[in-house]
């Protein structure tokens, strides 16, 4: 007796598909750093969910100034100083690949992301 079930492919393509509802971590790489060395390397973290970009500078000892770049033109799309957390909006913005760029004093950091 069969009380229901569904074609074993439509469970494995709901699990296998990306889609832009999910959190997803857009790395952030050291790109220069001319502070002294510590033990301790402050950092950030950013994540795209809905088409907006969360980043946390919680970790960095002063303020950051963020900005994301439109890939394909070269076009400044956001900037903005803070500290703590942000979230950028990008609902307006194309479909496409953009750069982030994190700098706090002396640290930098680079990821990218697609929309």
């Amino acid at each position: 007796m069969l009380i229901g079930h569904l074609p074993i492919n439509a469970i494995t393509e709901k699990t296998n598909s990306t889609t832009e509802d999910e959190e997803r971590e857009i790395p952030l790489i050291l790109e220069g750093d001319i502070s002294p060395i510590s033990v301790f390397q402050p950092t950030a973290y950013a994540t795209l969910y809905n088409k907006v970009v969360s980043v946390d500078l919680s970790e960095l000892p002063e303020g950051a100034i963020v900005t994301i770049t439109c890939m394909a033109t070269g076009e400044k799309i956001y900037s903005q100083t803070g500290m703590g957390s942000m979230e950028i909006d990008m609902n307006a913005c194309d479909k496409g690949r953009y750069q982030i760029d994190v700098v706090s004093g002396g640290l930098w950091l680079q990821g990218e992301f697609s929309l």
